[in-house]
């Protein structure tokens, strides 16, 4: 059976004179789990998404996402067209009053700050990628103001995760994700934050 070296080197006594299998495989074994379930967590419901849908599906100002000020700067050369069918948008009380009452309420509580609400067109995909380790913070709130049927959210190596319109989770962002909207529904997800100090 081939070692997978990611988990085989977190035990400290791996090629040593004191390596005992039995431990081994506990290190291991709880190391694999440990990594599947940081993946994600539901933290909150919000119980009026359908309302936020509803001013998402009203608002008529939406920025090309590629060429935003929240785009990876590296692809900005490639312009409109680096990011298709990705669109974003920053709400305040004016755009956006259902939402901002539902942000203020908790952001408090769970640290939001800079919220954005982003749109994945019908049909539309967020290719398999990782947030850059040394620059951003491990984990992030995101907010799933709808969830079409068909449509898919994973993260390695936890799988698919099991979104339902309103959820909030908190995601593992340096795991590789990808979101493929494969539906005929346009879907809105908010980013309400980044967890400050997270690596």
């Amino acid at each position: 059976m081939p070692i997978v070296k990611e988990y085989w080197e977190q035990d400290p006594n791996r090629n040593t004179k004191n390596f005992n299998r039995n431990k081994h495989l506990e290190i291991t074994t709880k190391a694999f789990w440990s990594d599947i379930d940081d993946c994600w967590k539901r933290v909150i419901t919000a119980e009026n998404h359908e309302e936020i849908l509803n001013e998402c599906k009203r608002y008529n100002a939406w920025e090309v996402y590629s060429v935003s000020k929240v785009a990876p700067k590296r692809l900005a050369k490639l312009g409109t067209k680096a990011f298709p069918s990705r669109w974003v948008a920053f709400p305040n009380e004016n755009t956006f009053p259902t939402f901002m009452k539902f942000y203020n309420k908790h952001k408090d509580e769970f640290g939001w700050h800079n919220p954005e609400i982003r749109k994945l067109d019908a049909g539309g995909m967020i290719l398999p990628h990782t947030h850059d380790r040394e620059k951003e913070t491990k984990y992030l709130y995101n907010m799933s103001i709808n969830h079409p049927e068909g449509c898919l959210f994973g993260i390695k190596p936890g799988g698919k995760v099991p979104y339902n319109a309103g959820d909030v989770m908190k995601i593992n962002v340096h795991n590789e994700h990808c979101v493929w909207n494969n539906s005929n529904t346009d879907r809105y997800h908010a980013i309400l934050g980044y967890i400050k100090g997270s690596r």
